[in-house]
Protein backbone atom coordinates (compact mmCIF):
# COMPACT_ATOMS: atom_id res chain seq x y z
CA UNK A 1 0.00 0.00 0.00
CA UNK A 2 1.40 3.33 -1.06
CA UNK A 3 1.47 6.47 1.03
CA UNK A 4 1.57 8.96 -1.82
CA UNK A 5 -0.33 11.88 -3.31
CA UNK A 6 -3.51 11.34 -5.25
CA UNK A 7 -3.72 12.64 -8.80
CA UNK A 8 -5.55 12.10 -12.09
CA UNK A 9 -5.65 8.71 -13.77
CA UNK A 10 -3.00 8.31 -16.50
CA UNK A 11 -5.54 7.03 -19.04
CA UNK A 12 -8.48 9.22 -17.88
CA UNK A 13 -7.06 12.62 -16.84
CA UNK A 14 -10.44 13.91 -15.68
CA UNK A 15 -10.89 11.08 -13.17
CA UNK A 16 -9.15 10.88 -9.78
CA UNK A 17 -6.84 7.89 -9.33
CA UNK A 18 -7.15 5.50 -6.42
CA UNK A 19 -4.36 3.00 -7.21
CA UNK A 20 -0.81 3.04 -8.52
CA UNK A 21 1.08 0.36 -10.42
CA UNK A 22 4.20 -1.17 -8.88
CA UNK A 23 5.61 -1.85 -12.33
CA UNK A 24 4.96 1.20 -14.54
CA UNK A 25 4.17 3.66 -11.70
CA UNK A 26 0.96 4.76 -13.46
CA UNK A 27 -1.87 6.27 -11.44
CA UNK A 28 -5.08 4.33 -12.05
CA UNK A 29 -8.81 4.96 -11.66
CA UNK A 30 -11.40 2.21 -10.91
CA UNK A 31 -11.85 1.52 -14.66
CA UNK A 32 -8.10 0.97 -15.13
CA UNK A 33 -7.65 -1.60 -12.37
CA UNK A 34 -8.56 -5.23 -12.96
CA UNK A 35 -9.47 -7.79 -10.33
CA UNK A 36 -7.63 -11.02 -11.15
CA UNK A 37 -7.65 -14.45 -9.57
CA UNK A 38 -4.81 -16.91 -9.42
CA UNK A 39 -6.04 -20.25 -8.09
CA UNK A 40 -7.69 -19.11 -4.82
CA UNK A 41 -5.91 -15.74 -4.50
CA UNK A 42 -7.49 -12.48 -5.64
CA UNK A 43 -5.32 -9.49 -6.47
CA UNK A 44 -5.45 -6.20 -8.40
CA UNK A 45 -3.53 -5.60 -11.59
CA UNK A 46 -2.76 -2.57 -13.75
CA UNK A 47 -4.88 -2.28 -16.89
CA UNK A 48 -1.88 -0.84 -18.78
CA UNK A 49 0.96 -3.29 -18.08
CA UNK A 50 -0.64 -6.06 -15.95
CA UNK A 51 1.64 -5.16 -13.02
CA UNK A 52 0.38 -5.32 -9.45
CA UNK A 53 -1.81 -2.35 -8.47
CA UNK A 54 -1.78 -1.08 -4.90
CA UNK A 55 -4.21 1.38 -3.26
CA UNK A 56 -3.07 4.97 -2.88
CA UNK A 57 -3.29 5.97 0.77
CA UNK A 58 -3.81 9.52 1.96
CA UNK A 59 -3.59 10.96 5.44
CA UNK A 60 -6.96 11.50 7.09
CA UNK A 61 -6.19 15.21 7.29
CA UNK A 62 -6.53 15.34 3.49
CA UNK A 63 -10.21 15.79 4.35
CA UNK A 64 -10.13 19.17 6.14
CA UNK A 65 -11.33 19.32 9.72
CA UNK A 66 -13.72 22.11 8.70
CA UNK A 67 -15.50 19.73 6.30
CA UNK A 68 -15.91 17.14 9.07
CA UNK A 69 -17.15 19.73 11.59
CA UNK A 70 -19.81 20.98 9.17
CA UNK A 71 -21.49 17.56 9.40
CA UNK A 72 -20.98 17.16 13.16
CA UNK A 73 -24.38 18.62 14.14
CA UNK A 74 -26.07 15.41 12.92
CA UNK A 75 -24.19 13.26 15.43
CA UNK A 76 -26.54 13.46 18.49
CA UNK A 77 -29.57 12.82 16.28
CA UNK A 78 -28.21 9.80 14.41
CA UNK A 79 -29.73 6.32 14.62
CA UNK A 80 -27.48 5.41 17.55
CA UNK A 81 -26.92 8.94 18.92
CA UNK A 82 -30.53 9.74 19.80
CA UNK A 83 -31.17 6.62 21.95
CA UNK A 84 -27.81 7.21 23.63
CA UNK A 85 -28.72 10.83 24.38
CA UNK A 86 -32.16 9.88 25.70
CA UNK A 87 -30.72 7.21 28.01
CA UNK A 88 -27.91 9.47 29.24
CA UNK A 89 -30.27 12.36 29.99
CA UNK A 90 -32.64 10.04 31.87
CA UNK A 91 -29.85 8.75 34.11
CA UNK A 92 -28.51 12.25 34.73
CA UNK A 93 -32.01 13.52 35.54
CA UNK A 94 -32.45 10.84 38.21
CA UNK A 95 -29.03 11.57 39.71
CA UNK A 96 -29.64 15.33 39.68
CA UNK A 97 -32.90 14.75 41.55
CA UNK A 98 -31.02 12.61 44.07
CA UNK A 99 -28.43 15.37 44.59
CA UNK A 100 -31.21 17.87 45.38
CA UNK A 101 -33.33 15.61 47.59
CA UNK A 102 -30.65 13.70 49.50
CA UNK A 103 -29.57 14.63 53.01
CA UNK A 104 -26.58 17.01 53.02
CA UNK A 105 -23.98 14.53 54.28
CA UNK A 106 -24.97 12.01 51.60
CA UNK A 107 -25.12 14.37 48.61
CA UNK A 108 -21.57 13.49 47.63
CA UNK A 109 -22.59 10.01 46.44
CA UNK A 110 -25.20 10.98 43.79
CA UNK A 111 -22.99 13.96 42.86
CA UNK A 112 -20.05 11.61 42.27
CA UNK A 113 -22.28 9.27 40.25
CA UNK A 114 -23.57 12.20 38.16
CA UNK A 115 -20.03 13.34 37.39
CA UNK A 116 -18.89 9.79 36.70
CA UNK A 117 -21.73 9.01 34.27
CA UNK A 118 -21.35 12.35 32.48
CA UNK A 119 -17.57 12.25 32.07
CA UNK A 120 -17.48 8.55 31.23
CA UNK A 121 -19.96 9.21 28.41
CA UNK A 122 -18.06 12.34 27.30
CA UNK A 123 -14.69 10.59 27.08
CA UNK A 124 -16.28 7.55 25.43
CA UNK A 125 -17.69 9.76 22.66
CA UNK A 126 -14.25 11.34 22.14
CA UNK A 127 -12.58 7.93 21.82
CA UNK A 128 -15.22 6.32 19.59
CA UNK A 129 -15.17 9.34 17.26
CA UNK A 130 -11.35 9.27 17.21
CA UNK A 131 -11.48 5.63 16.08
CA UNK A 132 -13.86 6.55 13.26
CA UNK A 133 -16.76 4.56 14.72
CA UNK A 134 -20.17 5.71 13.59
CA UNK A 135 -21.87 3.88 16.42
CA UNK A 136 -21.52 5.33 19.91
CA UNK A 137 -19.39 3.23 22.24
CA UNK A 138 -21.69 3.15 25.29
CA UNK A 139 -19.87 2.56 28.61
CA UNK A 140 -21.18 -0.48 30.47
CA UNK A 141 -20.53 0.98 33.97
CA UNK A 142 -19.73 -2.50 35.24
CA UNK A 143 -16.69 -1.32 37.21
CA UNK A 144 -17.68 1.48 39.61
CA UNK A 145 -14.14 2.73 40.12
CA UNK A 146 -12.95 2.60 36.50
CA UNK A 147 -16.25 3.62 34.90
CA UNK A 148 -17.39 6.30 37.37
CA UNK A 149 -14.75 7.42 39.86
CA UNK A 150 -11.81 7.64 37.44
CA UNK A 151 -13.73 9.56 34.71
CA UNK A 152 -15.14 11.92 37.36
CA UNK A 153 -11.64 12.66 38.67
CA UNK A 154 -10.28 13.10 35.15
CA UNK A 155 -13.10 15.48 34.30
CA UNK A 156 -12.59 17.53 37.45
CA UNK A 157 -8.83 17.72 36.97
CA UNK A 158 -9.16 18.60 33.28
CA UNK A 159 -11.70 21.38 33.85
CA UNK A 160 -9.71 22.71 36.81
CA UNK A 161 -7.60 24.66 34.31
CA UNK A 162 -10.70 26.87 33.91
CA UNK A 163 -12.30 27.07 37.34
CA UNK A 164 -9.38 26.64 39.78
CA UNK A 165 -7.41 29.81 38.84
CA UNK A 166 -10.69 31.78 38.88
CA UNK A 167 -11.62 30.46 42.34
CA UNK A 168 -8.16 31.23 43.76
CA UNK A 169 -8.29 34.75 42.32
CA UNK A 170 -11.80 35.45 43.68
CA UNK A 171 -11.07 34.07 47.14
CA UNK A 172 -7.65 35.55 47.79
CA UNK A 173 -7.07 38.48 45.44
CA UNK A 174 -10.36 40.00 44.34
CA UNK A 175 -12.42 42.28 46.55
CA UNK A 176 -15.37 39.92 46.61
CA UNK A 177 -17.24 39.02 49.75
CA UNK A 178 -17.62 35.25 49.89
CA UNK A 179 -17.14 34.56 53.57
CA UNK A 180 -20.11 36.68 54.69
CA UNK A 181 -22.77 34.92 52.57
CA UNK A 182 -21.17 31.52 53.32
CA UNK A 183 -21.29 32.22 57.09
CA UNK A 184 -24.90 33.36 56.81
CA UNK A 185 -25.83 30.17 54.98
CA UNK A 186 -24.03 28.00 57.53
CA UNK A 187 -26.06 29.62 60.34
CA UNK A 188 -29.29 28.48 58.68
CA UNK A 189 -30.45 25.17 60.25
CA UNK A 190 -32.14 24.01 57.03
CA UNK A 191 -28.78 24.09 55.26
CA UNK A 192 -27.63 21.02 57.21
CA UNK A 193 -30.60 19.04 55.93
CA UNK A 194 -31.13 20.13 52.33
CA UNK A 195 -27.91 22.03 51.54
CA UNK A 196 -27.91 25.19 49.47
CA UNK A 197 -25.74 27.83 47.87
CA UNK A 198 -24.76 31.24 49.27
CA UNK A 199 -26.16 34.35 47.63
CA UNK A 200 -23.16 36.05 46.03
CA UNK A 201 -22.72 39.33 44.19
CA UNK A 202 -22.12 37.81 40.74
CA UNK A 203 -22.77 41.10 38.96
CA UNK A 204 -19.61 42.53 40.53
CA UNK A 205 -17.27 39.75 39.42
CA UNK A 206 -18.85 39.62 35.96
CA UNK A 207 -17.29 43.02 35.25
CA UNK A 208 -13.79 42.02 36.48
CA UNK A 209 -11.46 42.13 33.40
CA UNK A 210 -8.73 40.03 35.02
CA UNK A 211 -11.23 37.28 35.80
CA UNK A 212 -12.27 37.35 32.15
CA UNK A 213 -8.65 36.88 31.06
CA UNK A 214 -8.26 33.94 33.43
CA UNK A 215 -11.38 32.26 32.06
CA UNK A 216 -10.30 32.92 28.46
CA UNK A 217 -6.87 31.40 29.12
CA UNK A 218 -8.50 28.33 30.67
CA UNK A 219 -10.83 27.98 27.68
CA UNK A 220 -7.88 28.06 25.25
CA UNK A 221 -6.07 25.45 27.35
CA UNK A 222 -9.02 23.16 28.07
CA UNK A 223 -9.63 21.29 24.76
CA UNK A 224 -6.15 19.76 24.66
CA UNK A 225 -6.36 18.74 28.30
CA UNK A 226 -9.69 17.03 27.62
CA UNK A 227 -8.21 15.15 24.64
CA UNK A 228 -5.25 14.03 26.73
CA UNK A 229 -7.65 12.93 29.49
CA UNK A 230 -9.85 10.98 27.05
CA UNK A 231 -6.90 9.12 25.51
CA UNK A 232 -5.65 7.80 28.86
CA UNK A 233 -2.72 10.11 29.57
CA UNK A 234 -1.63 10.57 33.18
CA UNK A 235 -2.68 13.55 35.30
CA UNK A 236 0.81 15.06 35.19
CA UNK A 237 0.81 14.84 31.39
CA UNK A 238 -2.61 16.45 31.23
CA UNK A 239 -1.52 19.45 33.28
CA UNK A 240 2.02 19.78 31.90
CA UNK A 241 1.99 23.20 30.16
CA UNK A 242 5.00 22.35 28.00
CA UNK A 243 3.32 19.23 26.64
CA UNK A 244 0.04 21.07 26.05
CA UNK A 245 1.66 24.02 24.25
CA UNK A 246 3.80 21.68 22.16
CA UNK A 247 0.72 19.68 21.18
CA UNK A 248 -1.19 22.86 20.27
CA UNK A 249 1.71 23.99 18.07
CA UNK A 250 1.68 20.64 16.23
CA UNK A 251 -2.05 20.90 15.56
CA UNK A 252 -1.73 24.49 14.33
CA UNK A 253 -4.74 25.97 12.55
CA UNK A 254 -6.83 22.84 13.20
CA UNK A 255 -6.66 23.61 16.92
CA UNK A 256 -7.71 27.20 16.25
CA UNK A 257 -10.63 25.90 14.20
CA UNK A 258 -11.62 23.56 17.03
CA UNK A 259 -11.56 26.46 19.50
CA UNK A 260 -13.92 28.39 17.24
CA UNK A 261 -16.32 25.44 17.05
CA UNK A 262 -16.22 24.97 20.83
CA UNK A 263 -16.86 28.70 21.38
CA UNK A 264 -19.98 28.39 19.23
CA UNK A 265 -21.07 25.30 21.16
CA UNK A 266 -20.46 27.14 24.43
CA UNK A 267 -23.10 29.61 23.32
CA UNK A 268 -25.40 26.68 22.51
CA UNK A 269 -24.70 25.28 26.00
CA UNK A 270 -25.65 28.56 27.71
CA UNK A 271 -28.82 28.77 25.62
CA UNK A 272 -29.62 25.15 26.44
CA UNK A 273 -29.36 25.81 30.19
CA UNK A 274 -31.70 28.78 29.86
CA UNK A 275 -34.23 26.68 27.97
CA UNK A 276 -33.82 23.89 30.55
CA UNK A 277 -34.60 26.28 33.40
CA UNK A 278 -37.83 27.24 31.67
CA UNK A 279 -38.73 23.57 31.22
CA UNK A 280 -38.02 22.79 34.88
CA UNK A 281 -40.20 25.73 35.89
CA UNK A 282 -43.20 23.85 34.42
CA UNK A 283 -42.63 21.24 37.16
CA UNK A 284 -44.32 18.33 35.36
CA UNK A 285 -42.73 15.58 37.44
CA UNK A 286 -39.96 13.50 35.83
CA UNK A 287 -40.84 14.44 32.24
CA UNK A 288 -39.65 18.03 32.66
CA UNK A 289 -36.42 16.96 34.39
CA UNK A 290 -35.72 14.46 31.61
CA UNK A 291 -36.38 16.92 28.78
CA UNK A 292 -34.34 19.63 30.54
CA UNK A 293 -31.39 17.27 30.91
CA UNK A 294 -31.75 16.21 27.28
CA UNK A 295 -31.55 19.83 26.12
CA UNK A 296 -28.44 20.54 28.21
CA UNK A 297 -26.69 17.35 27.04
CA UNK A 298 -26.79 18.20 23.33
CA UNK A 299 -23.94 20.75 23.44
CA UNK A 300 -21.54 18.56 25.54
CA UNK A 301 -22.14 15.59 23.20
CA UNK A 302 -21.31 17.81 20.21
CA UNK A 303 -18.22 19.15 22.02
CA UNK A 304 -16.97 15.62 22.69
CA UNK A 305 -17.64 14.70 19.05
CA UNK A 306 -15.68 17.76 17.85
CA UNK A 307 -12.71 16.82 20.05
CA UNK A 308 -12.87 13.27 18.67
CA UNK A 309 -12.92 14.56 15.08
CA UNK A 310 -9.69 16.46 15.67
CA UNK A 311 -8.13 13.31 17.13
CA UNK A 312 -9.42 11.29 14.17
CA UNK A 313 -7.81 13.72 11.73
CA UNK A 314 -4.60 14.63 13.54
CA UNK A 315 -4.24 12.28 16.51
CA UNK A 316 -0.86 11.07 15.27
CA UNK A 317 0.49 14.57 16.02
CA UNK A 318 -0.32 13.84 19.67
CA UNK A 319 1.11 10.31 19.63
CA UNK A 320 -2.37 8.75 19.71
CA UNK A 321 -2.37 5.45 17.83
CA UNK A 322 0.06 4.22 15.19
CA UNK A 323 0.87 6.55 12.25
CA UNK A 324 -0.31 3.84 9.84
CA UNK A 325 -3.81 4.06 11.33
CA UNK A 326 -4.17 7.60 9.94
CA UNK A 327 -3.89 6.54 6.29
CA UNK A 328 -7.02 5.89 4.26
CA UNK A 329 -7.72 4.85 0.64
CA UNK A 330 -7.78 7.86 -1.66
CA UNK A 331 -11.16 6.85 -3.11
CA UNK A 332 -12.66 5.58 0.13
CA UNK A 333 -14.85 2.50 -0.37
CA UNK A 334 -14.81 2.70 -4.21
CA UNK A 335 -13.71 -0.63 -5.72
CA UNK A 336 -12.25 -1.52 -9.16
CA UNK A 337 -14.92 -2.09 -11.78
CA UNK A 338 -13.13 -4.49 -14.16
CA UNK A 339 -12.87 -8.21 -13.45
CA UNK A 340 -10.59 -10.38 -15.57
CA UNK A 341 -12.24 -13.50 -17.06
CA UNK A 342 -11.44 -16.77 -15.33
CA UNK A 343 -8.62 -18.59 -17.09
CA UNK A 344 -10.00 -21.84 -18.47
CA UNK A 345 -6.48 -23.22 -18.62
CA UNK A 346 -5.74 -22.45 -14.98
CA UNK A 347 -4.46 -25.51 -13.13
CA UNK A 348 -6.92 -27.12 -10.76
CA UNK A 349 -6.59 -26.28 -7.13
CA UNK A 350 -4.61 -28.85 -5.18
CA UNK A 351 -6.43 -31.19 -2.87
CA UNK A 352 -6.68 -29.84 0.66
CA UNK A 353 -3.96 -31.13 2.98
CA UNK A 354 -4.68 -33.77 5.55
CA UNK A 355 -6.21 -32.43 8.75
CA UNK A 356 -4.26 -34.85 10.95
CA UNK A 357 -1.44 -32.43 11.96
CA UNK A 358 -3.98 -29.88 13.16
CA UNK A 359 -5.87 -32.53 15.09
CA UNK A 360 -2.59 -33.61 16.69
CA UNK A 361 -1.83 -29.97 17.63
CA UNK A 362 -5.29 -29.63 19.19
CA UNK A 363 -4.75 -32.79 21.22
CA UNK A 364 -1.30 -31.62 22.37
CA UNK A 365 -2.64 -28.22 23.48
CA UNK A 366 -5.58 -29.82 25.29
CA UNK A 367 -3.15 -32.17 27.07
CA UNK A 368 -0.79 -29.26 27.84
CA UNK A 369 2.04 -31.21 26.15
CA UNK A 370 4.33 -28.23 25.54
CA UNK A 371 7.14 -30.00 23.66
CA UNK A 372 4.80 -31.79 21.28
CA UNK A 373 2.69 -28.65 20.71
CA UNK A 374 5.78 -26.58 19.85
CA UNK A 375 7.10 -29.24 17.49
CA UNK A 376 3.74 -29.64 15.71
CA UNK A 377 3.23 -25.87 15.47
CA UNK A 378 6.69 -25.40 13.96
CA UNK A 379 5.91 -28.07 11.39
CA UNK A 380 2.72 -26.31 10.39
CA UNK A 381 4.40 -22.95 9.69
CA UNK A 382 4.16 -23.33 5.91
CA UNK A 383 0.80 -25.13 5.94
CA UNK A 384 -2.58 -23.45 5.35
CA UNK A 385 -3.91 -25.64 8.15
CA UNK A 386 -2.35 -23.24 10.66
CA UNK A 387 -5.02 -20.66 9.74
CA UNK A 388 -7.61 -23.04 11.18
CA UNK A 389 -6.02 -23.11 14.63
CA UNK A 390 -7.94 -21.28 17.35
CA UNK A 391 -6.77 -18.17 19.16
CA UNK A 392 -6.38 -20.23 22.36
CA UNK A 393 -4.05 -22.67 20.57
CA UNK A 394 -1.93 -19.85 19.12
CA UNK A 395 -1.76 -18.18 22.56
CA UNK A 396 -0.73 -21.43 24.28
CA UNK A 397 2.09 -21.91 21.78
CA UNK A 398 3.13 -18.26 22.14
CA UNK A 399 3.29 -18.50 25.94
CA UNK A 400 5.16 -21.82 25.80
CA UNK A 401 7.65 -20.60 23.18
CA UNK A 402 8.32 -17.47 25.27
CA UNK A 403 9.04 -19.58 28.34
CA UNK A 404 11.53 -21.68 26.33
CA UNK A 405 13.22 -18.66 24.74
CA UNK A 406 11.99 -19.56 21.24
CA UNK A 407 11.20 -15.94 20.54
CA UNK A 408 10.69 -15.97 16.73
CA UNK A 409 8.13 -18.76 17.15
CA UNK A 410 6.54 -16.88 20.07
CA UNK A 411 6.18 -13.72 17.99
CA UNK A 412 4.57 -15.64 15.14
CA UNK A 413 2.11 -17.45 17.42
CA UNK A 414 1.12 -14.36 19.42
CA UNK A 415 0.56 -12.32 16.27
CA UNK A 416 -1.63 -15.12 14.94
CA UNK A 417 -3.59 -15.29 18.22
CA UNK A 418 -4.50 -11.61 17.82
CA UNK A 419 -5.23 -11.92 14.08
CA UNK A 420 -7.46 -15.01 14.28
CA UNK A 421 -10.05 -13.39 16.58
CA UNK A 422 -9.27 -9.66 16.92
CA UNK A 423 -12.53 -9.03 18.79
CA UNK A 424 -12.19 -12.05 21.05
CA UNK A 425 -11.18 -12.04 24.72
CA UNK A 426 -7.67 -13.40 24.03
CA UNK A 427 -6.51 -10.86 21.43
CA UNK A 428 -5.56 -8.11 23.87
CA UNK A 429 -3.74 -10.59 26.14
CA UNK A 430 -1.76 -11.93 23.19
CA UNK A 431 -0.76 -8.42 22.10
CA UNK A 432 0.40 -7.43 25.59
CA UNK A 433 2.55 -10.57 25.80
CA UNK A 434 3.86 -9.86 22.28
CA UNK A 435 4.86 -6.35 23.37
CA UNK A 436 6.64 -7.75 26.41
CA UNK A 437 8.57 -10.22 24.24
CA UNK A 438 9.74 -7.38 22.00
CA UNK A 439 10.62 -5.13 24.94
CA UNK A 440 12.14 -7.60 27.41
CA UNK A 441 13.52 -10.37 25.21
CA UNK A 442 14.23 -8.92 21.79
CA UNK A 443 15.20 -5.45 23.07
CA UNK A 444 12.97 -3.80 20.46
CA UNK A 445 11.46 -0.96 22.51
CA UNK A 446 10.05 0.87 19.48
CA UNK A 447 8.03 -2.16 18.32
CA UNK A 448 6.82 -2.78 21.89
CA UNK A 449 5.67 0.83 22.22
CA UNK A 450 3.80 0.60 18.91
CA UNK A 451 1.96 -2.52 20.09
CA UNK A 452 1.11 -0.98 23.47
CA UNK A 453 -0.34 2.09 21.74
CA UNK A 454 -2.39 -0.13 19.46
CA UNK A 455 -3.79 -1.98 22.49
CA UNK A 456 -4.80 1.36 24.05
CA UNK A 457 -6.47 2.40 20.80
CA UNK A 458 -8.14 -0.94 19.93
CA UNK A 459 -9.05 -2.27 23.40
CA UNK A 460 -9.77 0.68 25.73
CA UNK A 461 -11.30 0.01 29.19
CA UNK A 462 -9.59 -3.41 29.47
CA UNK A 463 -6.96 -4.78 31.81
CA UNK A 464 -4.65 -5.04 28.79
CA UNK A 465 -5.09 -1.34 28.05
CA UNK A 466 -4.35 -0.40 31.64
CA UNK A 467 -1.23 -2.59 31.58
CA UNK A 468 -0.15 -1.01 28.28
CA UNK A 469 -0.62 2.50 29.67
CA UNK A 470 1.66 1.71 32.62
CA UNK A 471 4.41 0.42 30.32
CA UNK A 472 4.39 3.23 27.80
CA UNK A 473 7.25 5.73 28.19
CA UNK A 474 6.22 8.89 29.97
CA UNK A 475 7.00 12.10 28.04
CA UNK A 476 9.63 14.32 29.56
CA UNK A 477 8.91 17.95 30.29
Amino acid sequence: MHDTSAGPCQRHPKVLAGWSCDNCQALLCPDCVTVRRAISTEYLSCGLCQGRAEPILLHRSSVPLAARLRQAWRYPFSQSGLPFLLALSAILAVLRWAVVETFLLLKWLPALLWLGVFWSAFFSIVRSTARGDRELDVPDYSDFFQDCVVPALRGLVATSVVWLPAVIYLLFFADWDVRGPAAKLSNTPAFYVTGGQPTLAWDKVARDPFLGLLLLGGFLYLPLVLMLAATGNGLLQMLNPLMVFRSAARLGKDYALLLGALALLLGVLVLGHQVAEGIRWLNLAFACAWVAEFVTCIAPVLMAHALGLLLYNRGDALGYGAPRDYLMPALGSVQPRAVAPTDAEAPPEPAPPSNEPLQALTAAVDARDVEKALALYSGLQASPLLKQATAAQHLFVGQSATARAQYPLAVKALESAADVAPDGPLASRALVLLARVHAERLQDAARAESIYRYVLHRYPHTEAARFAQKHLPQPTA
